[in-house]
């Protein structure tokens, strides 16, 4: 008979320790895949920093009000006569912004040209005379500050400073025999603007924007001393009229901007 031999003992242990761990094994639950986060979003957020150039199209009217001064053989001390010529107006501009988010500042300086011209009708205290009173308004420029509150890709803004306007003003006496001495000065106005308007962000760098802007130019004397008239009486009668002028403007305008950016693009992203 033969004897059990200690190393074959030793196997059967061994074997069976490595099956029962084989079946605890396949018992147990296979662990779970690691867990999938998607990518935190981080929304694309509009930069207004940059240097802007652009263009900007629109209307305009003009409101004078000549006063006389001193009364004349045509006009009484305190005659007023109003011209509200309107007209379409374009021009370009230039500018700077510096976004801290979301409050927007920067400059603007503008050139507009203009094609204000009316004429009022003024009846004379001369018998059958009467003096046709013009106003005319070549160009506008500006130079003012912006802010303005910037909500992503839109911008809302004021601005305000100083103004300056190039005019001419006629004064033509009109008697029985038709039309006198006609005499016009030119005149650069300076005064003051204020405004407002919205402007959004077509591209990362091409925006469209509307505004509104008011012109004060005050009052200013000028004296038309070079005037006569053909009284019904007969003869020439010259005419001194000194007066004031008190002129504002109104503006609407559509522009177009194109905006050269700092930070190098339109657009940032959050962090």
């Amino acid at each position: 008979m033969r004897r059990f031999s200690p190393g074959l003992l030793v196997g059967f242990v061994v074997a069976a320790s490595a099956l029962a761990t084989a079946a605890y094994a396949a018992d147990m639950p296979v662990p779970a895949a690691p867990a999938y986060y998607p990518p935190a979003y981080r929304p694309v957020i509009y930069d207004w920093t940059g240097i802007y150039i652009g263009g900007q199209l629109g209307g305009a009217t003009m409101n004078d009000t000549f006063t006389q001064q001193a009364t004349t053989a045509l006009l009484t001390a305190g005659t007023a006569t109003k011209t509200n010529p309107s007209s379409v107006v374009g021009g370009g501009e230039a500018g700077f912004n510096i976004e801290f988010a979301p409050v927007v500042v920067g400059f603007e300086g503008t050139w507009t040209a203009s094609y204000l011209s009316g004429t009022q009708i003024q009846t004379s205290i001369s018998p059958g005379a009467s003096v046709y009173t013009t106003s005319a308004s070549h160009w506008y420029a500006t130079a003012t500050g912006r802010i303005g509150y910037a909500a992503n890709d839109m911008l809302f803004y004021v601005k305000g400073g100083a103004a300056w306007m190039r005019v001419t003003y006629s004064e033509q006496p009109y008697s029985f025999n038709g039309f006198n001495v006609l005499q016009s000065i030119s005149n650069t106005r300076t005064g003051f603007t204020v405004g407002g308007g919205f402007e959004y962000g077509l591209t990362e760098n091409l925006s469209l924007k509307l505004e509104y802007d008011f012109f004060d130019f005050g009052s200013r004397n000028y004296n038309f001393n070079n005037l006569s008239f053909q009284s019904v009486a007969g003869g020439t009668t010259p005419v001194v009229m000194p007066v004031a002028v008190k002129s504002l403007s109104n503006m609407l305008t559509v522009g177009l901007n194109y905006r050269f950016n700092w930070s190098g693009g339109g657009a940032v992203v959050t962090k």
